[in-house]
């Protein structure tokens, strides 16, 4: 699409807005809401409300009752609680602010200020609230008729179906495709300019524009042969698997520090590991399954090189908020508790397309899930234990010492600090413990001093770990030197971030202080929780799989269960998972998916539009070994995928969300292709693969994006002003956002202006303005200007610089959307 330069500047202003996407329909706002609500607000109702205001208390304080929808409505003896769409007017969420000394809900501790943001957010969406009946009340799940839920079915390879416009089918999903649109008397769009298709397939499968010489040698030569060639090329290149591997982190919500960073959940230095791992695996096309599979149990299974064990980080970097010790048994088993959840909610949303994390508190209101199912998947993850590895081979017996050692020695030396330094009222007793705990960290020392010979980088490794705490004859305002950490951009030591079987205890014998308990090999099993709350134990379970997805023996019986968790995702549930990633693949590609609720392929998600191909996709995708590389070919040979993604009227009067694919769908670059793009027109990109995560801020920064450092308790703030999600939880997909500040960015931030300034001084030895402003259509946009843009530009430059002109044409709509 192109704009006549001299509007450049106002498109500065309002180019987001020219191809926004329509606004969601009600059905999709109702799903975001539930989400929502789901996601942020009855978990906390749940683990901090329920014991005092559910029909389960013991007593139901001030007659307010938070465990169904009515009850919330109704309010207590004081009146209502909740005005939806009016914060100020919600005695809720005074409660919650602490700001009046009468009014403190929770009263024993305040909730976080993110949890208290998203209460009020709550509010002012109107407090959707999608529950229908007491949270204790239950109901029976017929596992049968369970089963037979379309997305638990087999996938099926289809035939092509029989279209009249036959010509047009390039590839099995055009017979789809048109199909569809034949049967409303619609036809598929034009096939794109050879220009916008090189454009497309290079930002696709790359992140990056192709040149203007490669762009022009397809221009000679558009035929299906050259393109495939073009695509093999790009998917043979190391920059796939750096636009695709950011596209997984968002799925796997990659961090390289925690939601808070505290004594117990400090950043994640080497969590750039497992970062390259995932690009690395993406460039290799490891098979799907065993791409997963690797993830979550990588040192459980067979011939794993060193190199692939980093995957494990998967789980080793998962978001933790702190756990002091001076808190009760139970609110640091509610904190684990949490843990667990959010690696329940990763695999089961991420991988299954499942909201397992629903039946924490009681059975899924709509899916064929239990409370049984979801404590047997946390099961897993209570008997897996973070833990440093070194990437160096190590004899597994020294390994699996030094991991131990390295997560009781960071435990109890945190524990020893605390109450070295904060005894609390009973300095005696706190006197006792660090001694005590002083003697534990002397034994370890002693275990591991073996290490010394054969591997001392391991032994120095844990020797940075073991902070004693000042000794009690100490000079007073001694302080104990601040444990190292990774930089900002992390730590270059030989060590990942990983996991290993172990199952963790919270022991509460001690009245003063909390305790864990920590046992190697040794899985823990979880007792339902009804509604969630851990001081109401009832029946155990065993560690195991959903029973709607298993055929079979459900349980795990072979340590945490990792191994067989991966296993049945791929035998199992393979249907499932192969139709989750399909899905996701193609929003990926078309900015839109076929079943419109990417982690919610239940009962209250959407439906695919395209069933019958995302089945044949699936199917087909198995068949073809799990390969992503041969995904992405069938995609993008087609003919629905070389489209034009211009407007047409009489399609519009049918389909105007263009769910029957009757063209491309255009849409805003996201903020890494818009980045990278930007720093490639200035000639500053820097391609390398591998390294530290590095800040964003840093005006030196000109690394691809994905290399960019990802904070949980401060998102940088290009990424946050560009709808980059949070890498507290897994992320669906991305959200386009419109605002001013972007079209600010764009004008203003001194990002772009170093941009502009260096492409400007790409073309200033060429010889005069017509030549300069060629070769800048031609860097940044990769084809010649026409006469009437080539005038238009040099009257401004002569009012204006080159510079100017390049900043202009960098934020432009050629630039920013997607071709």
């Amino acid at each position: 699409m192109r704009f006549p330069v001299f509007l450049a500047l106002i498109f500065l202003v309002c180019s987001t807005r020219v191809m926004a996407e329509d606004p969601s329909k009600p059905a999709e706002l109702a799903k975001s809401d539930v989400t929502f609500f789901e996601t942020y607000i009855r978990p906390v109702l749940v683990e901090r409300c329920y014991e005092c205001h559910s029909t389960n208390a013991k007593k139901v304080r001030g007659k307010l009752l938070l465990d169904s929808k009515a009850g919330l409505a109704k309010g207590g003896e004081s009146g209502t609680v909740i005005v939806p769409g009016d914060v100020e007017k919600s005695r809720l969420i005074l409660a919650l602010r602490w700001t009046d000394p009468d009014l403190t809900m929770p009263p024993k501790e305040k909730l976080s200020a993110k949890q208290i943001e998203k209460f009020e957010a709550w509010i002012k969406m109107g407090a959707p609230d999608p529950r229908v009946e007491s949270a204790t009340a239950s109901k029976t799940i017929d596992l049968k008729a369970g089963r037979k839920w379309w997305a638990f079915q087999s996938a099926t390879e289809f035939s092509a179906p029989a279209v009249r416009q036959s010509d047009w089918v390039k590839k099995k999903i055009d017979a789809f495709v048109l199909q569809k649109l034949e049967a409303t008397r619609l036809s598929p769009s034009p096939p794109a300019d050879p220009r916008i298709r090189i454009q497309r397939v290079y930002l696709d499968l790359t992140g990056l524009r192709p040149s203007y010489e490669q762009t022009e040698a397809f221009v000679i030569d558009p035929s299906d042969r050259a393109y495939a060639q073009v695509v093999d090329r790009l998917l043979a290149s190391p920059q796939y698997g750096q636009r695709w591997g950011r596209y997984w982190l968002d799925v796997a919500r990659y961090g390289d520090d925690n939601p808070t960073s505290e004594a117990t959940n400090p950043p994640y230095p080497y969590a750039w590991r497992y970062r390259d791992w995932v690009i690395q695996a993406m460039n290799r096309d490891v098979p799907y399954d065993r791409f997963v599979s690797l993830q979550l149990a990588a040192d459980l299974m067979p011939r794993v090189t060193r190199g692939d064990l980093v995957a494990t980080g998967f789980l080793g970097i998962g978001p933790v908020y702190h756990k002091d010790g001076r808190l009760s048994k139970d609110v640091i088993e509610n904190l684990y508790m949490d843990d667990w959840d959010e690696r329940v909610d990763v695999v089961s949303r991420g991988i299954l397309g499942l909201t397992v994390g629903c039946a924490r508190c009681h059975d899924h209101k709509f899916d064929p899930i239990s409370t049984r199912d979801y404590y047997a998947l946390a099961g897993v993850f209570a008997s897996t234990v973070a833990a440093p590895r070194p990437t160096a081979e190590v004899d597994p017996a020294a390994e699996a010492q030094f991991m131990a050692a390295a997560q009781r020695l960071f435990y109890l030396s945190y524990t020893a600090n605390l109450l070295r330094n904060e005894p609390g009222s009973k300095p005696k007793e706190a006197r006792q413990k660090v001694e005590h705990t002083v003697t534990e960290l002397d034994k370890i020392e002693s275990e591991i001093a073996p290490l010394r010979e054969k591997y001392p980088t391991l032994l120095a490794y844990l020797a940075k770990l073991d902070r004693r705490p000042a000794p009690y004859d100490a000079k007073p305002g001694t302080r104990q030197a601040p444990r190292r950490r990774g930089g900002r951009g992390g730590a270059t030591e030989p060590i990942f971030h990983s996991v290993y079987d172990a199952g963790l205890w919270v022991d509460g014998s001690d009245p003063d202080f909390t305790h864990l308990v920590v046992k190697p090999g040794t899985p823990h099993d979880l007792h339902v929780l009804p509604g969630g709350n851990v001081a109401k134990p009832r029946e155990l379970v065993s560690r195991g799989f959903p029973a709607v997805l298993a055929k079979g023996d459900a349980a795990f019986h072979h340590g945490s269960g990792r191994r067989e968790l991966a296993e049945k995702i791929f035998t199992d549930a393979a249907p499932l998972a192969a139709r989750v990633v399909v899905n996701r693949v193609w929003a990926w590609h078309f900015g839109k998916p076929l079943v419109d609720t990417p982690s919610d392929f239940g009962a209250q998600g959407g439906k695919p539009t395209h069933p019958e191909l995302l089945d044949d996709l699936a199917a087909r995708f198995i068949a073809n070994g799990w390969s992503l590389k041969w995904l992405h070919r069938e995609i993008v040979l087609s003919d629905t995928y070389q489209q034009s993604s211009r407007p047409r009227a009489d399609a519009a009067k049918v389909d105007s969300d263009n769910k029957l694919l009757w063209r491309m769908n255009p849409r805003r670059l996201d903020i890494e292709a818009y980045r990278d793009c930007l720093l490639q027109a200035s000639g500053n990109l820097d391609t390398r693969l591998r390294g530290p995560s590095s800040d964003l801020d840093q005006t030196s920064n000109t690394r691809r994006t994905v290399y960019a450092r990802i904070s949980r308790s401060r998102l940088n703030n290009l990424l946050q002003l560009y709808g980059f999600p949070e890498a507290t939880m897994h992320s669906p997909g991305r959200e386009t956002t419109t605002s001013p500040l972007q079209q600010l960015f764009v004008m203003n931030s001194p990002f772009l202006r170093s941009q502009a300034v260096g492409l400007a001084d790409r073309v200033a030895r060429e010889p005069d303005v017509p030549a300069k402003v060629r070769a800048l259509y031609r860097i940044v946009l990769a084809r010649d200007p026409d006469t009437r843009e080539l005038d238009l530009a040099t009257q401004y430059i002569s009012a204006a610089t080159v510079q100017d002109f390049a900043h202009a044409l960098l934020g432009t709509n050629e630039v920013i959307y997607w071709p």
